[in-house]
């Protein structure tokens, strides 16, 4: 258990995420083989972290979650923001270490709180060997609305 969004009827989305680990503390003991707390390290110290994310990656987790303790550190549901980061391997272990220049070919109309918008893009690369723009992904994130 690493967060804790609503208790005893009341939400708590505006709460710093330090107090809102406070009550899982307060409220869910842990019970062996059944529900455990998150480990965590509070530190701002890169070396700290970089440390617990090998730990993590040794242990055979898939990485970490990375968030701001008491600034800035509100729960906004179905929102991207830098309250918390991914920290995965995946995305730093030999893998999607390097950027791409893709380009928008395609654009397919949102639905949802995305409605009268696009909601998905399709993207391509271009080949030089065929000289032309070749389709790799589609996208419906990391974009402003």
């Amino acid at each position: 258990m690493f967060d804790l969004l609503y208790l005893n009827g009341k939400s708590l989305l505006q709460e710093t995420f330090e107090h809102r680990r406070s009550l899982i503390y307060k409220h869910f003991p842990q019970v062996k083989n059944k529900l455990v707390w998150a480990e965590k390290l509070d530190t701002d110290n890169f070396e700290e972290i970089q440390d617990f994310f090998e730990a993590s990656k040794k242990a055979g987790c898939e990485g970490l979650m990375v968030k701001t303790l008491d600034v800035d550190s509100t729960y906004e549901p179905s929102k991207r923001t830098f309250k918390w980061l991914k920290m995965k391997k995946d995305y730093l272990d030999d893998g999607m270490v390097d950027t791409f220049d893709l380009v928008v070919i395609a654009a397919q109309n949102g639905i949802g709180k995305r409605t009268g918008r696009y909601g998905s893009f399709l993207l391509a690369c271009y080949n030089p060997e065929w000289e032309r723009y070749e389709t790799c992904c589609k996208t419906g994130t990391g974009f402003t609305d």
